[in-house]
């Protein structure tokens, strides 16, 4: 093992107190495994975005080229927003 020095606030002192004496586990396994979860957490964080990369990566793209504008798409639904409103 090797030996960390941290700083908590008085809050999380108290807090870890009373959950090493609930659990009746020691204060610097508390930490430990708090770390742990943590490490875990974000590895699992990284391989879900990479696996929604690799989702995106392989899904067909359109090689259909589109029909309209983006300003004939602003005028049909402007057109449409003017009729609904009068």
């Amino acid at each position: 093992m090797i030996r960390k020095q941290i700083f908590i606030d008085e809050r999380q002192n108290e807090e870890l107190k009373r959950l090493a004496k609930k659990t009746g586990k020691s204060e610097g396994l508390l930490i430990r495994e708090a770390v742990q979860r943590h490490l875990a957490e974000e590895k699992n964080a990284d391989a879900l975005w990479e696996a929604l990369i690799e989702r995106w990566s392989q899904s067909p793209v359109s090689t259909t080229p589109r029909t309209w504008t983006r300003d004939e798409l602003y005028e049909e639904r402007l057109g449409r927003f003017n009729a609904d409103t009068h």
